[in-house]
């Protein structure tokens, strides 16, 4: 590449950013250092930190941004950025270094792997649909013991037409911790939902979003939104998912230019609905604490969703200590943003998030609580690690559990 276009491809760049909701005060920057004060990645990155990003791409410089670790260390947590003067969203800029990394061919190839399964099989571990049928029947059959006095057992309905809800599962629900799937199909019928699964489409992620390739994230929010209304949903549902809920909550609309017709709700806010309707036979006191709470990053400080999973957890323990900071101003737990699914960052993930360790140890909670698959695998990767003396678990599946107990039979 002569350095005419390389002085033009580092125009595009900053431009790209310039011209890009969250990016467009990226020249006004004050280097007030704010953002470098919220960073939990700058010690193990002395050489940049959030400001140092920015001004290397002000400065046609972001060729040495694009080609360094940070960019794929960093969680795309928005903490740097939450009380930014300017308002610029630190997320942004690097999704936007990321595609020219990956332009360079710098792209983890696991990430980029899992975007081409995505868009050829509808999710992003490349499971056909009838193996995902099978798998769901077979999930639910594994339940049938547990539930044989309740007629056919654990129903699993796919393609259901006019259902009151659409729920996109996680990869993760289905193939590394089946569990988890089980757990809401416990949960929807106790709930007595009216849901469906859809046998086409079953990955609520967007590994797109996280490399910077926006036809591809498009294209996978399109996919979601075309089959919700296929099938004539009211309510598409998002599992414990951060980034996947993030993206079709408040970026999709201004993705596609026109309006979804249809509610998106995260699992935990529908959880939160159907307690206060009476509907969740939960078991006040039934989960012995104490537990902290961990706010996700996209789910707490992108998307103010704090009392909604607090209320749940107080449903069945009394005892929640909070870690300080928290909410908006919540320690990321070091693995969202790609970091969890790039083998290449190998245990430097955990590594950094030492400060998250010592914050959920300063509180002296037996269980730690969250809702979003990346954290909950974070912090069981940063909890055996550690040999942290806590367990680990979802929202929704405290809520079960707490449904679960024998004492309330």
């Amino acid at each position: 590449m002569t350095e005419v276009e390389q002085a033009q491809r580092f125009t595009d760049v900053k431009s790209a950013i310039s011209s890009s909701y969250g990016g467009e005060n990226l020249s006004l920057c004050l280097t007030c250092g704010e953002c470098v004060s919220r960073c939990f990645l700058t010690d193990g990155y002395p050489e940049l930190n959030p400001r140092k990003i920015i001004r290397k791409v002000i400065l046609g410089r972001d060729a040495e941004a694009a080609e360094s670790e940070f960019i794929w260390a960093c969680t795309l947590c928005g903490r740097c950025t939450t009380d930014c003067p300017k308002e610029l969203q630190m997320d942004v800029i690097v999704r936007k270094l990321r595609a020219e990394a990956c332009r360079r061919g710098l792209g983890p190839s696991r990430i980029i792997e899992g975007i081409e399964k995505a868009l050829e099989a509808g999710n992003n571990v490349g499971m056909e649909s009838e193996e995902f049928v099978d798998t769901a029947q077979w999930l639910a059959e594994e339940l049938e013991e547990e539930f044989e006095d309740d007629g056919d057992g654990l129903e699993v309905p796919f393609d259901r037409q006019n259902a009151e809800i659409l729920y996109i599962p996680n990869p993760r629900e289905y193939t590394s911790n089946p569990g988890m799937f089980q757990t809401y199909l416990k949960f929807f019928h106790y709930a007595q939902a009216d849901w469906t699964l859809s046998s086409k489409v079953f990955d609520i992620t967007n590994w797109a979003y996280y490399v910077g390739d926006q036809d591809a994230a498009v294209q996978l929010v399109r996919n979601m939104v075309d089959e919700t209304r296929r099938l004539g949903a009211k309510i598409l549902l998002s599992t414990e998912c951060g980034h996947g809920f993030k993206i079709l909550r408040k970026d999709a609309e201004r993705w596609l230019g026109e309006p979804l017709g249809f509610e998106v709700l995260g699992v935990v806010e529908l959880a939160h609905r159907y307690l206060a309707e009476g509907r969740l036979p939960v078991k006040p006191n039934s989960i012995e604490g104490p537990i902290t709470y961990h706010d996700p990053c996209n789910v707490g400080r992108k998307m103010g969703i704090f009392e909604e999973p607090r209320d749940l957890i107080k449903a069945v323990c009394p005892d929640l200590i909070e870690m300080w900071p928290n909410r908006r101003y919540s320690l990321c737990c070091g693995g969202g943003g790609s970091v969890g699914q790039n083998t290449e960052m190998g245990q430097k993930r955990l590594e950094h998030a030492r400060r998250k360790h010592d914050q959920i140890m300063n509180t002296g909670a037996k269980i730690i609580a969250t809702c979003c698959q990346n954290c909950l695998s974070q912090l069981t990767d940063l909890r055996d690690r550690y040999n942290m003396p806590v367990e680990v678990k979802s929202v929704i599946e405290l809520l079960v559990e707490s449904m679960d107990s024998p004492s309330n039979e």
